[in-house]
């Protein structure tokens, strides 16, 4: 525990610090702190010092308690604000190299908790946000290692035509059937559009061959043309790269990397093929009921808000998501047409699958308004397609 000069000298260092970059109303503070003496008779530090991640970092015994994943209030203390800080380092095992870099980072993190506020402020459904393993990082940092860059080439196939159906489900979760696998976490490759590919084709066997496949995201990556790796890319490409081919590997034989590199062949490989793909219309009321009739489907996405995203329904004035700005790919595994609940109603929502692992979000996935194009979900819809069985009779989805 710190104590006498040392805690003083902890004190004005954190403060000398966070001077430059938190409210007016903490200057003051911080002119406080800078008047208390040392026992070595140093001056007051004027540049983030290794003592903050001594003392701030290390020792919390001078700042009251936060916890990182509660609600936000409305206002935090500076010394509030630093404990959250310390609080989230520990949580999502954060370390950094340099007293710059943790002040870089600190730095990103208090605005972050200023976003969130204002996020949660303007929601207009359910969701929460606050503190993710993503807070440290600015909104530039974050689009650079997990949105995908924008391009505006078309699909290789047309529009498929809306089917009519017999039936409209009010809910799908195709989780409950067990048809779809774990879920992955790309890493820093923006493998989004891979994961996407890869999952929907898993779970479209699993739904109409009754037949469990665990497959390759890395040869997505590798093999399939028109893209650009860990840059990015589209679904249609690596359904069309796995049609061309024959199938899919398996992710044994075929291991997930994180990186570009040559495309592997292997000889006598078993593979997993499909029957083809379909891009659908931009109806969400034929894509819910494509969804609980035939399988997930993958789709793009504005991802802006997942950065400080923690739970909930997520709807945003249109003004907030440009639909236009698709730099995020997931699958769509299930919905809701919404429900009310001793006086409060839940909208109609999407439940959708997210490659940043299980501790991010609702252990890793996701749900989204449904019904008004929200982040332009609707925008583009694609679907592997695979033929039932011959021999069993195809998954039913369980309602929610």
């Amino acid at each position: 525990m710190l104590r006498g000069g040392t805690t003083a000298l902890c004190i004005r260092s954190v403060l000398s610090c966070l001077s430059g970059f938190l409210p007016r109303r903490l200057y003051s503070l911080a002119d406080d702190f800078h008047s208390l003496p040392t026992t070595s008779g140093e001056p007051a530090p004027t540049m983030w010092s290794a003592a903050f991640c001594l003392c701030a970092m290390l020792s919390g015994a001078w700042i009251p308690a936060v916890q990182a994943q509660a609600t936000l209030p409305p206002d935090l203390s500076m010394t509030q604000t630093v404990r959250v800080f310390q609080d989230f380092m520990r949580q999502f095992n954060k370390t950094y190299q340099s007293p710059e870099e943790a002040q870089h980072r600190f730095k990103a993190f208090v605005h972050n908790l200023g976003v969130s506020r204002a996020l949660q402020a303007s929601e207009l459904g359910t969701a929460q946000y606050g503190t993710t393993r993503f807070s440290d990082l600015t909104e530039g940092e974050f689009a650079e290692m997990y949105g995908m860059s924008r391009r505006s080439r078309a699909p290789p196939v047309a529009r498929a035509d809306g089917e009519v159906f017999s039936f409209r489900s009010k809910s799908c979760d195709w989780r409950k059937a067990g048809a779809i696998t774990e879920v992955k976490d790309q890493g820093k490759c923006r493998s989004c559009w891979a994961f996407a590919t890869v999952s929907n084709i898993e779970a479209l066997w699993n739904i109409h061959q009754r037949v469990q496949r665990n497959l390759s995201v890395q040869e997505i990556i590798d093999c399939s043309s028109n893209t650009t790796g860990c840059q990015g890319g589209h679904t249609w490409d690596g359904f069309l790269s796995v049609f061309e081919s024959g199938g899919l590997s398996s992710c044994t034989l075929y291991p997930y990397v994180g990186k570009d590199q040559p495309c592997q062949k292997y000889r006598k490989r078993r593979v997993t093929p499909i029957d083809g793909f379909q891009i659908l219309p931009r109806d969400e009321k034929n894509i819910a009921t494509i969804v609980a009739s035939k399988g997930p489907v993958t789709a793009e996405f504005n991802m802006k808000f997942l950065q400080n995203y923690q739970n909930g329904i997520i709807q945003r004035p249109a003004e907030d998501c440009d639909p236009n700005y698709r730099d995020h790919v997931g699958l769509i595994v299930g919905f809701n047409e919404g429900k009310s609940r001793r006086g409060s109603r839940t909208g109609p929502y999407w439940i959708i699958q997210n490659s940043w692992g299980e501790h991010w979000g609702e252990k890793g996935y996701f749900r989204l308004h449904r019904g008004t194009n929200a982040c332009g979900i609707a925008m583009f819809v694609a679907t592997a397609t695979v033929k039932d069985s011959t021999t069993k009779k195809p998954m039913r989805c369980p309602h929610i």
